[in-house]
């Protein structure tokens, strides 16, 4: 894997040597979970429309935990 040099230093001084690992496994897992998001939006948006602002509030108050 290869990262620009300014993306490891920052991570590096934001979590330390020892923790790189994990904040690029948290990153990888929060991004997949973005990705799987879009695809249930898409699936949506293909079957019945675009999404109505009600169904909009409820997702954004589902993504919040309400």
């Amino acid at each position: 894997m290869t990262l620009r040099e300014n993306v490891v230093e920052e991570i590096e001084a934001r979590t330390g040597a020892r923790g790189f690992s994990q904040f690029l496994d948290a990153a990888a897992e929060r991004h997949l979970a973005l990705l799987k998001a879009q695809e249930i939006v898409d699936d949506h948006v293909a079957q019945h429309g675009d999404l109505t602002e009600e169904e909009l509030a409820e997702a954004q108050a589902a993504w919040r935990g309400e």
